[in-house]
């Protein structure tokens, strides 16, 4: 079973499906990465062939090599124009650019776990993105140049995001204390999660301006005007250190989630839920992390 599989896996329970043995996670991890430059090689010759039909051999070569990580996944199916639309959904650049910019929103000692959580949650996904590829190209469509274009930019993305990993000095000892639990990163309910679908809708029409009332709006107008503010006080407090990304810095540290719940009492004048908190920090940098310009 794969070890992303279990750190970002479908089963309700993931805690419970964690490895215990430091060796044994090391060497899982050793074991992947040893399969690159083998899909990189295939994945070539597949861009080669193109339109041809005698792929089949490396196509196989390719998903076996995939499943040694994806297990739980190897055989699920995901309609061709569903997976396309899905990949097509954001440009491929980018989606690179986010990879690129995770390291300015997270890269500090602060939120290392977290940095490392979220390189790890990009690697399962173009994985993921990867074995579905593979197994519609197994079906051998009638127009597989458009798949074919899609894995190369999964590989891609892959390698990117482990160029940043590489960069990542602790990264052994973060891979472990998170692939244990000794690190758990908070996990949304299922009223979490709920809650967390009907914030984004919301927040997505308030950065198009389509939504210019209401308190969620005031919510997140409030938070955003003040973070220059006390971006400049943490700095003045010698809490933060000024350097260009100190805002990106401060949005992910514990003292963002106070000013959240600060400017909530000061529209509501009552505390509310700490659930609410929750998923309002977590849209919120979703939005400051992925998405301002």
């Amino acid at each position: 079973m794969g070890l992303l599989n279990r750190m970002f896996g479908s089963t309700e329970d993931q805690a419970n499906e964690m490895l215990k043995d430091e060796e044994k996670i090391l060497a899982i991890w050793k074991d992947y990465l040893k399969t690159i430059p083998q899909k990189k090689a295939v994945t070539e010759r597949l861009e080669k062939k193109k339109r041809e039909l005698d792929s089949a051999a490396d196509l196989q070569e390719l998903r076996e090599l995939l499943i040694l990580e994806l297990s739980e996944i190897g055989d699920e199916e995901r309609k061709e124009k569903d997976l396309i639309k899905d990949l097509e959904a954001v440009e491929h650049n980018q989606k690179i650019k986010r990879i690129h910019r995770l390291e300015e929103c997270l890269g500090y000692a602060e939120t290392k776990y977290e940095y490392v959580h979220q390189l790890l949650k990009q690697l399962h996904e173009a994985l993921q993105h990867q074995i579905h590829l593979v197994n519609r190209l197994l079906l051998k469509p009638k127009h597989p140049e458009k798949l074919i274009s899609h894995l190369q930019q999964q590989v891609e993305l892959e390698d990117t995001t482990l160029s940043k990993i590489k960069e990542v000095k602790t990264f052994h000892d973060l891979l472990v204390a998170l692939a244990t639990g000794e690190h758990l990163i908070h996990r949304m309910d299922a009223a979490e999660k709920k809650l967390l679908n009907r914030m984004q809708k919301k927040m997505k029409l308030i950065v198009a301006g389509q939504i210019q009332e209401g308190e969620t709006y005031e919510w997140a107008m409030a938070v955003f005007n003040a973070i220059e503010d006390n971006v400049h006080q943490a700095v003045e407090d010698s809490l933060l250190d000024h350097h260009p990304h100190v805002d990106f810095e401060f949005v992910n540290r514990p003292e963002f989630v106070e000013l959240v719940r600060k400017k909530r009492d000061d529209i509501k004048h009552r505390s509310v839920p700490e659930q609410m908190i929750s998923v309002f920090v977590y849209v919120f940098r979703e939005w400051y992390n992925h998405e301002r310009d």
